[in-house]
């Protein structure tokens, strides 16, 4: 399916001179009042799964943590992991943990960042700051600029990706000079972009154009040239998921965007709802959260779709182990899931563990849990945000089991 739309603004260069209002950087608290009081245990083991525990914010902060769980943050030889500061608005200071040394040290802290992703083979880390791309080592080292962005896009709305070949970065905007709105109503049916960044050359080239808010924007692991991402906005009325092959899109010289943006899952229920998207690391799936809140009782499932066919299958997490995210390991033999619980309940409760899932052997469709952190402690007003070590040995996370949220990991048990 061609996919077309006109560009308002017909240049870069033109939309270079156009500022956005309400984008201060600030380092102005996230949760105001929430101050660290207490000491911090370096590390200690779970009282109930007997795993050890790790604290990696060994910092002075108020809030620290890791990035989201689609953006990856180790190297493929696992020795180091992207760990950061967040204050208002999701700007955040960057910190490298060493796990070979169990020490952290500073990495970006002279100018705050959005959009953090770390590329596995190379351990380059790219990023947002100062209405530019940067990219600098995740082992430390100088930062080098790759491009501006035009002061007309509020830097990683939609997120932030990099391909698999790493030629490649991508992220997306509102197009109305202003920042994006945080809400679920047609308010959000408002002009977006994608638009990639060529790494070596730091050219961009608008991509896709549509009137929605655009969101999750996740390059295939395997696919340099797939892309997915999704219609942010009421869950209940859009269809989400969307694919594009980011070589087959055009602009002409009046300013046409032609894709082949097309919709990679349909809803067939009213009130069905998918979030959450990611890739299993061999590129041939997507899993997304999959919810049908129009039966009764409500009906969740974890979706496998192909991605050349289409054909999906549903599985069931079991009680005790569901999540506001599940993400694989870069092997794909096993899931995190990250638990759950309403906002601001610092309560233990059956759903607040960190917990492993592996795909049924047994001809059901049931996934068998295993707890690995009891987070009950956690307010899930910071979501926790997994993400595994290549080598299965550290799965790091977020989590206010101290007071405020820090950045933990705990080591998974050697089999």
């Amino acid at each position: 399916m061609k996919h077309t739309n006109t560009l308002s603004v017909l240049t870069i260069a033109a939309l270079m001179s156009v500022s956005v209002t309400g984008m201060a950087q600030t380092t102005a608290p996230f949760f105001p009042g929430k101050v660290q009081t207490t000491a911090i245990p370096e590390e200690y083991i779970d009282g109930e799964t007997h795993l050890r525990v790790v604290h990696l914010s060994r910092f002075k902060t108020d809030y620290a943590g890791v990035i989201y769980f689609t953006n990856n943050t180790f190297p493929s030889d696992s020795r180091r992991a992207l760990i950061d500061a967040q204050y208002k608005d999701k700007w955040r200071y960057l910190y490298t943990f060493d796990f070979e040394a169990m020490s952290v040290r500073p990495l970006v802290t002279n100018h705050l960042t959005n959009g953090q992703i770390v590329h596995p083979k190379s351990g380059n880390v790219y990023y947002m700051a100062d209405h530019a791309v940067w990219v600098v080592l995740l082992a430390g080292g100088t930062p080098r600029k790759i491009c501006k962005i035009p002061d007309r896009w509020y830097p990683g709305s939609a997120g932030f990706t990099i391909n698999a070949d790493e030629t490649l970065l991508l992220s997306g905007n509102t197009d109305t000079g202003t920042p994006p709105v945080s809400s679920s109503g047609p308010e959000n049916d408002v002009p977006n972009v994608l638009y990639t960044i060529n790494i070596k050359s730091g050219e961009l080239k608008v991509v896709h154009r549509d009137n929605k808010f655009f969101g999750h924007v996740q390059f295939s692991p395997t696919d340099p040239d797939l892309l997915m991402f999704c219609w942010e906005g009421g869950a209940e009325r859009v269809d989400r998921i969307w694919f594009i092959n980011i070589s087959q899109s055009k602009i002409d010289a009046a300013g046409h965007v032609t894709s082949n943006a097309r919709l990679a899952f349909k809803r067939t229920e009213s009130r069905e709802v998918q979030s959450h998207e990611f890739w299993q690391p061999d590129g041939k799936y997507i899993w997304f959260q999959h919810t049908y809140r129009g039966r009764k009782p409500c009906v969740d499932f974890d979706t496998r779709l192909e991605v050349t066919t289409g054909k999906t299958t549903d599985y069931v997490v079991p009680e005790g182990f569901r999540g506001v995210h599940q993400t694989w390991s870069p092997d794909g033999t096993f899931m995190i899931s990250d638990g759950v619980a309403p906002k601001g309940d610092t309560k233990p409760g059956p759903e607040k563990y960190l917990s492993k899932l592996t795909l049924p052997t047994d001809g059901s469709n049931i996934m068998k849990g295993e707890h690995l952190v009891n987070l009950g402690a956690n307010d899930y007003a910071v979501e926790p945000n997994p993400h595994i070590s290549p080598d299965n040995r550290w799965v790091i996370f977020t989590a206010t089991l101290h007071g405020t949220a820090q950045a933990y990991a705990v080591e998974l048990p050697r089999k």
